[in-house]
């Protein structure tokens, strides 16, 4: 299970964030995983109370966003998003496309107590 790991690297950077600037109390974590990022939200976030429970962090809150599948059109140039595999693009119909969003996995903010 590799959100065991994705898990405590989310942990290791909000460690560095939260000493770096003398907060001592995480409320939450809000991160984005793209569709084809690979991570199933409920593991991770299962993942996350398990590394955080005996830490300063014990109790804080993981959010995750899912990002769509998001795709240009190389012939067209047009942006469209998709829940599924895309191959043809909806405007012209070609199948020359691009994945441009959907593979990420980034903190996006963190919330502290005040």
């Amino acid at each position: 299970m590799h959100e065991m790991s994705i898990a405590q690297s989310i942990v290791d950077i909000v460690e560095k964030e939260l000493v770096s600037h003398g907060v001592e109390q995480l409320k939450a974590v809000n991160i984005a995983v793209g569709k084809w990022a690979a991570v199933v939200p409920e593991q991770l976030a299962f993942c996350f109370s398990i590394v955080t429970a005996d830490t300063n962090m014990a109790g804080a809150t993981l959010n995750i966003k899912e990002v769509p599948l998001g795709y240009t059109c190389s012939a067209c140039g047009e942006e469209f998003a998709s829940g599924e595999m895309a191959i043809v693009c909806p405007k012209c119909g070609d199948t020359n496309i691009t994945l441009t969003n959907g593979r990420e996995l980034t903190i996006e903010s963190i919330e502290v107590a005040d």
